[in-house]
This record gives structure tokens, sequence and C-alpha cells, in this order.
């Protein structure tokens, strides 16, 4: 008995183990036993759709689930018709999602922060789209980069296993090809498009192992460009879209040739666009040879400025330049804003630079004959905002693009109207406001005039009673504030013999300059001439600075000769001059009078002249009378000087 239920309690135990470790697998099977039985009901279903499909043909057939491929395929619809789809409600907006872009496209728009198309882009990126060669006008910071950057990601969409680059973009310049190539991966950030940069100074090793990448894209200068092309024997066969950008200068810089030898290499069937600031008639010949019926998009924009730019011209000595730049850099423009100082030659660069590191500004700087090194450390400090000046000529600034610049001071006026507009065309983009601080010496002032016969607005001179807008108007500086600066000055110069020379240096290379200076036209100089500049008030924004000098008449002046100190000294040379001028007040009247009228006529030219001749025959004859009494008094006092000096000794 006992035996008997050792036996039966063992296979109790045993069958109760046996289920413990059975338990999961039963789980186990029956989850799979549940999949293996829906499988088998569909296969079962598919058998009777079959089987009744065959029995009655005319009956309705039961729907089919689409293959994985038709699966694939809905899924992956293309991108572009699903944003025009998806944008077709607002493509009265104008902005870029009524262009139908891409998806990646798009994206690196909206990540670069762009909202609304500029007028240049909402003009040519349909043409571009099309398919057509494009003839675009605009100046430097309205968008134009972008304005063929962006039907390029558009076209190009993707890479491609197919040899050779099937875009190519041409810039005059190294600094416009960095910056090009910079706002290229940004903008094009998730297209995956490969580019290569071509240009003159960098190792042609690196370049030769950047185009066996095979890149989409080719950004460079065309003296590199063809040199390469020739060293590697590059076919350029797969190029389907070809921009030359700032094409102006690549034919002012002597590229014609480069230029003309590229696109025989280029094959016909390709899409060609040119962006100029102007037009002349090698770019004209040029377009014809080159492209196929282009459309000219032109904005009026070569003569007109932007509304937020702000202009400030001030009157002063050429002497006097160096103390106005330290006054403006220290009481009128902001500590956070940056600035470009333009200047007529190198030296003067180096000089100002000299200058203001000892007057404690942080500043860059740049000119032709620097190294390309020193280039790019200088523009890196600028652009990183390590330093907020940058001293420029303006052949080194050509294609330097700095987007948030707030001031620019043309330290020599200009000589042209369009370089003015290349100048002052950095600031105020994209509705960002900035200002233009021209300081304008006596033999500049007829390139003022010239500029605003150019825009078509008059001179607006400043009035004494400060009540009209800063903007756009031509004032002088105050004596007070430019003796505090001169004499801040005058100490450095004494105290460093590197200021004494570059000073030295820079006055010998201005007169280099004058000479090659273009003369402004005959009516500037025959305004100028009939403008009084000693009578313009201070400027308005220079007036609040300090308080000006009163200003002293020709009178007081002559008050205040060795003779003439004290008004009761009975001396015979006092006498006399009193008596010279008493007897030339008559003269000095008239003579006052005509200038007086001819500066009415000259504001008013609708107002003729009915004066005889021999009015203006005696005026001249008044006029050596004068000027001939005054060479004789002027004799006298010196001749009188020296016998006093005799009778002090």
């Amino acid at each position: 008995l006992n035996s008997t239920v050792r036996r039966a309690l063992g296979s109790v135990e045993v069958n109760t183990m046996a289920q413990r470790k059975k338990k999961p697998m039963k789980r186990k099977k029956s989850s799979t036993h549940r999949d293996h039985e829906l499988q088998s009901d569909d296969e079962e279903f598919e058998v009777a759709a079959g089987i009744k499909d065959d029995q009655d043909t005319s009956s309705r057939r039961l729907p089919r689930f689409p293959a994985s491929s038709e699966c694939v395929s809905d899924v992956e619809l293309d991108t572009r018709e699903l944003t025009r789809a998806q944008n077709k409600k607002k493509k009265k907006s104008g902005g870029f999602q009524s262009m139908g872009l891409s998806y990646p496209v798009y994206k690196g728009i909206m990540k670069k922060g762009y909202k609304v198309p500029t007028p240049i882009q909402k003009k040519t990126i349909p043409v571009i789209l099309n398919g057509k060669d494009v003839v675009a006008m605009a100046r430097t910071g309205n968008g134009k980069t972008a304005a063929f950057l962006i039907p390029m990601f558009e076209k190009l969409k993707a890479p491609q296993a197919q040899t050779g680059a099937r875009a190519l973009v041409l810039t005059p310049t190294r600094e416009l090809a960095l910056q090009t190539m910079k706002f290229t991966k940004e903008l094009g950030k998730f297209t995956g498009l490969k580019t290569a940069l071509i240009l003159g100074g960098d190792s042609m090793d690196d370049q030769f192992a950047a185009l066996h990448e095979n890149p989409d894209i080719i950004i460079g200068t065309p003296g590199r460009l063809m040199h390469v092309i020739k060293e590697m024997n590059l076919k350029l066969q797969a190029v389907e879209y070809v921009v030359f950008d700032e094409a102006n200068r690549l034919f002012e810089m002597g590229f014609a040739e480069q230029l003309q030898e590229i696109i025989r290499r280029l094959p016909d069937a390709r899409q060609t666009l040119l962006f100029s600031a102007t037009l002349p008639k090698m770019i004209v010949d040029f377009a014809r040879a080159g492209l196929t019926e282009p459309v000219l998009i032109r904005l009026d924009v070569d003569t007109k400025l932007s509304d937020q730019l702000k202009l400030s011209f001030f009157h002063l000595r050429l002497d006097d330049k160096p103390a106005l730049l330290l006054h403006l850099l220290r009481n009128v423009v902001k500590p956070q804003e940056q600035t470009v100082v333009f200047v007529a030659t190198k030296h003067h660069v180096e000089h100002l630079k000299e200058l203001l590191m000892v007057e404690g500004f942080e500043c860059a700087y740049i000119y032709s004959a620097l190294h390309q090194t020193a280039r790019k450390i200088n523009i890196g400090r600028f652009v990183h905002r390590k330093a907020m000046v940058l001293l420029v000529t303006d052949v080194s600034a050509r294609g330097i693009d700095i987007p948030l610049l707030d001031n620019v001071i043309n330290y020599n006026f200009p000589s042209k109207a369009k370089l003015f507009l290349h100048r002052v065309g950095r600031v105020a983009r994209a509705g960002k406001k900035g200002t233009a601080f021209s300081l304008v010496c006596t033999d500049e002032v007829p390139y003022l005039y010239d500029l605003h016969l150019f825009l078509g607005r008059p001179i607006q001179l400043a009035l004494p009673e400060h009540t009209q807008d800063s903007d756009d108007v031509f004032g002088c500086v105050p004596q007070s504030i430019l003796d505090d600066e001169e004499s801040q000055l005058l100490t450095a110069h004494e105290n460093s013999l590197d200021l004494q020379n570059l000073r030295r240096i820079s006055e010998n290379s201005y007169k280099q300059y004058l000479k090659s200076r273009p003369n402004p036209s005959p009516e500037s100089i025959k305004r100028v001439k009939n403008t009084d500049l000693s009578s313009i008030a201070v400027h308005p924004l220079l007036g609040e600075c300090g308080s000006p000098l009163p200003v002293v008449s020709v009178w007081d002046v002559l008050l205040n000769t060795i003779f003439e100190i004290n008004s009761n000294n009975k001396m015979n040379a006092s006498e006399v001059m009193r008596a010279k001028r008493s007897q030339d007040d008559r003269l000095v009247d008239k003579f006052s009078k005509v200038r007086a009228e001819r500066i009415v006529e000259h504001t008013l030219p609708t107002v003729t002249r009915t004066e005889p001749q021999h009015n203006e025959d005696e005026q001249e004859d008044d006029e050596l009378q004068v000027s001939n009494d005054i060479s004789c008094a002027s004799k006298y006092l010196a001749l009188r000087c020296c016998v006093i000096k005799q009778d002090l000794n």
C-alpha cells in the first residue's frame, strides 16, 4: 500500500512538473496555430473566390488587394505634384509655395529663412523653370543669386550616376565664387547635389580631385576653369545649365576670350542665364552669340536707390577727412553696426588701418595687391563680427557680399554715379535700413552734382534752422568737431613715425589718383561755380553733436589784422586801411549783389537775364580794380610790417 501511494504521488508530481514546463509551449503553440488558422482561412477565401469566378464569369468579382509594387508607387508620388496640389489655394499670394517647387528645394528655402521672393526672383524663376534663356539686369543685393540657384536645384533635382557636371556657374572674382559656393551649400542642403569650386590661388591637385568625384555643379572663375579644362581635357558635354554672374564685370576684367572658349566647349542643348548690372555692347553681342532667343528681364534699379537707404553728404576740406571719419565711427555709427569704408587707393587703406588701430578700432582691410590668405582672414574677421569696420578699394570690393551690412562711408567720393550705386547698394537690402555717409571736398562737389543729375534729384543744401530731415542733405561740418579730433590725430602722428610715412605716401598716391580720375560734366562744374559753398549751413546730423562755432564774416577777419586790433589806433597804417576799405565798400557790395543774382538764376532757370552787356564789362572792370587794389594793399601791409619790425629792433 505504501509503495502504491508513493508511486501515485510521484506520478502526480511528474505530471505537475510536465504541465508547468509545457505551459508556455502551449501558449506559443496556440498562437502559431491561430496564425496558421487565419492563413488557412485566407487561402480558403481565395480558393472560394477563384471557384466562384470560374463557375459564374458574369457575376461580380470580389475586390482584390493591390500588389506590393502598386502600394509603393501610390506612396512615392511626385513631391512636386503634391506641393502644387497642397498650395493650389495659395497661388494668389505670390510666395515661393506658388512656384511649384519640389519639397527638398522648398525646405532649403524655408531653412534659409526666406519668406517672400524679391522682385527679381518673382520675374526670373518662373521664366527659368520654363526652360528659356534669360538676360537679367539687376544690381547687387536684391537676391539674384537665389534667382538662378533655385531653378537650378529644381532642374537637377538629385545626383545622377552619369559622368560630367550638369551645371556651371562663372563669377568674376574668387570672393564672389566663395560666397556663391557657401550659399549653394546652404540653399541646396536637402537636395544632395555635389558642388566643386575651381578658383585661382588654390591647390590644383585638390581641384583635380574634386572634379574626379563627378560633381553636379561647378562654380569657378573663367581663368582657372579654362586652365583646368585644358590640363584635364575635361569634357563639358553633360552641362545643361550655365550661369554668367556679374557679366559686366566678367568682360570688364578681360575674361571675354576665356568665356568664348568655354561657350564653344558647351553643348548646344543647354539653358544659359546671364545676370548683369549693365548691358554694354560687348555683352549684347555675347548674348546674341551664346544665348537662344533670350528673355530680357530688367528692373528699373540702375537709377533707383532703396527706400530704406538714407544718404548724408558732408562738405569739408581734404585734410579734415580723417577727423570726420573718426567722429562718425565714434559718435554717429552704433557700436553693433558694421561699416564698410571706401577709399581711393591701397595706400589710403594702409594709412587709415594704422590710424584706426591706434585710435582703438578693430578693423579689417582688403585691397587688390593683398595676398589671398590675408584676404580670406580679413573677410572672415569682418563676416564673423570680430572687426566692425572694413576698409576697401573699389576694385577689391567687387564680389564681396555682406548681407547684414549697416553703413557705407565714401571716404573718397566716387567719380561715376554708377560706382556710387554699386557702393551704397550693399546696404538697405531686403527691407533692412541702412545709411551711406559721403565725405565731399571741394574738388569732388561736381561729382556730387553729377550723381544727382543721374538720379534725377535736386541737391538739398542744409538750412541754418535745422528744420529739415538729414536724409539726402548736403551740409558742412562744425569746426568744433574737427578741432576735437584733429588734436588727437596730431598727437597720434607725432608719436608714430609709421603714421607719418603712411600719410605722406597716401598723399602722394592721391595726386596720382587725381590724374587718372575722369573729369566731371561741364554742366556740373558750371553749377558748382554758381553755388556759394561758404553759405552752406551745418549738416542736421552733426548739428546736435556739438555747438557749432558762429560763422565769422570776412569783415570781422579784416578787423583783426595787426593794424586794426584796437579801433582807436592812430597809426598811419591803420588809417590807410580804414580809408582803403571805405573806398572799396561800393565795389564789394556790387560784387556781392551780382553773385547773389547768379545764384538766383541757377536755382530758377526759367528767369532770363535782361542785364545789358556793358554792365558785365563794368563788373569785370570793377572786379579787376578790386583785385588790383587788394594786391596793392597787401604789398603795402608787407612793407609796413618790415618797417615796424625794424623800428622794434
